[in-house]
């Protein structure tokens, strides 16, 4: 993890939120706060894509030791159940989001795209600086649900002035493409998709870009789709 630093020096002192420097890529992530995490949505890319699943169970992991009731009794219950209204509590809503957060980043990363810098904003600085090597799980995991928090977390995306903040800090630093890591601004969108439908899944994290050239999600996942497809394949061939 290295301070954010621009593209010809130092990031405009200004910026309240710290840069970090996580690669050589022109993509920036911002961690945002103050979304809720809608249970269908992680039950989508928990069913669609491994990477995100086995990320997301270990930050669970991670959680659980410092929640009265495992995470998935509130990302995964049953629709109209007893347990559906815990992710409106700041405990389970917070450690949900950080959870969200960093399996997707991680996915991200497995399809190849080169990220070189992440900020956060409110909550979402600890998944930032978990995510760049500064905060190990069990430290990030502490800060995630023994920090100061609002009592309860908002139902709809609330876009706030750390998350305006963020953006204008990793454009000071040279970014030009900037991707937001969290829940989508769509609830409808998001609610609509189903587990396995995968371009849905990708149409939809096109409205996490913020700024700067727009990404082919399909390209990218497909890249690395055929990747697995042909590894499989050399197994195969190999055992044969």
């Amino acid at each position: 993890m290295t301070p954010g630093r621009g593209r010809n020096g130092p990031h405009a002192s200004a910026a309240r939120t710290p840069v970090l420097v996580t690669g050589e890529g022109e993509t920036a992530v911002l961690f945002v706060a103050g979304r809720r995490v809608r249970p269908a949505m992680v039950r989508a890319l928990y069913g669609a894509f491994p990477v995100f699943r086995t990320q997301f169970d270990a930050g669970c992991r991670g959680l659980d030791v410092r929640l009265p009731l495992p995470l998935v009794a509130a990302v995964f219950a049953p629709e109209h159940g007893a347990d559906t209204g815990l992710l409106d509590r700041a405990d389970f809503g917070r450690a949900a989001l950080f959870a969200y957060q960093v399996a997707l980043y991680r996915t991200w990363q497995d399809w190849g795209m080169r990220i070189g810098a992440v900020a956060g904003a409110g909550s979402g600085t600890v998944a930032a600086a978990h995510v760049a090597g500064g905060l190990g799980l069990e430290k990030a995991t502490r800060h995630v649900l023994t920090g100061r928090h609002d009592r309860r977390v908002p139902r709809a995306p609330v876009p706030g002035r750390g998350d305006e903040e963020g953006l204008s800090a990793l454009r000071a630093a040279g970014f030009r493409r900037v991707l937001a890591c969290g829940p989508g601004p769509r609830e409808d969108a998001e609610t609509a998709v189903a587990v396995g439908e995968v371009p849905a899944l990708l149409a939809d994290m096109a409205h996490l870009q913020l700024s700067g050239p727009r990404i082919d999600w399909e390209a990218l996942w497909w890249a690395r789709h055929r990747a697995d497809v042909h590894a499989v394949l050399r197994r195969v061939l190999e055992a044969a």
